[in-house]
This record gives C-alpha cells, structure tokens and sequence, in this order.
C-alpha cells in the first residue's frame, strides 16, 4: 500500500512537473512577433517597456508592481549574514535584508551568491562593510506597516573591490 501511494505521487509530481514546463514553453512562443529593436539616445537598447510586458503577459502581477514603483536605492551596512537568497545588513538604524541574484562577476570570475559571503572566498563576511546599489519598491502599504522589496543588483566591498549582478539585461539608473 505504501509503495502505491509512492508511486502514485511520484506519477502526479512528474505530471505536474511536465504540466508547468509546457505552458511555460507555450507562454514563451506564442504570439513572439520579431520586432526590430528600439534605442535611446545613449545608443542602449530600450528594454523597459518589453520587459514590464513580459512580466505582465506571464501572469506575475506582483513583479510588474514591483517594476512600475521600483526605484534606485544604496544600502551601505555591515554582513550579519547571507541566507536563502538574502544578504542581511545591519544598516545601523535596522537589519535590511536584500534580495540577491544567484550570479554575481567579480573581476573576470563568475561566483554564486553563497561563495561571494563566503570568508573563504574573501570578498566579504559576516562583520564587514558593504554598499549595495539595488533597485527598491514598497509592494504593500496601510496605516499599521509597509512591506518592501530591495533587490541588489551591484555589491562593493571595504577593499572597493565591485561584484556585479549576472542578469539577462542592465540596470542603468537615471542620473
């Protein structure tokens, strides 16, 4: 009885598995038309309004809010520590954790979230200076508490030493 049930969850994870990923390649080509790419002045693509639309069209209402209120923001604080995908930084005033990308080049090497905070690696640990330049959006807000949303995107450390979010576009804030 018991290894029916396994095999019987086994069956329905492996359906649903299948399930997501085909939508997801349905969601990614249908209705991608080639369009010629559009510019700024700058000469840098303009990505902002296709990838708000991307957001929306794939159903994630919650990232197009954060995009359409997100703004540029630079945390400076020192490491408690890295968990789960968040670098926490005792600000002085708060702890403020950080949502971190799982890639980041430092120089001409490519090294994840864990190895960047790791001591070993020697880029920074628990106890050290750190800025982070992010991009910060209050998703949620009534008259008791806010809720807000910091995703790093560019991490340098006491030694001015600069690690950079490995991402599918850039970040480019308006000066």
């Amino acid at each position: 009885m018991k290894m029916a049930a396994a095999i019987t969850v086994l069956f329905l994870a492996f359906g649903a598995v299948v399930l997501v990923y085909a939508n997801s390649q349905n969601a990614l080509t249908s209705g991608n038309e080639q369009k010629a790419p559009t510019y700024m002045a700058n000469g840098a693509p303009q990505i902002q309004s296709k990838l708000k639309q991307s957001v929306a069209d794939n159903g994630h209402p919650w990232a197009k809010k954060f995009l359409q209120n997100a703004a540029a923001a630079t945390v400076n604080g020192t490491v408690v520590s890295q968990f789960k995908g968040m670098l926490i930084l005792d600000t002085g005033q708060s702890e403020v954790r950080i949502l971190m990308p799982r890639y980041w080049s430092v120089g001409t090497e490519v090294v994840g979230r864990t190895k960047l905070f790791n001591t070993t690696y020697s880029f920074s640990g628990p106890g050290e200076n750190v800025t982070v330049k992010a991009l910060e959006s209050e998703v949620f807000k009534n008259p008791s508490f806010s809720i807000n949303l910091i995703v790093g995107y560019e991490i340098t450390n006491a030694t001015g030493t600069t690690a950079y979010a490995v991402l599918p576009f850039n970040i480019v804030p308006n000066s």
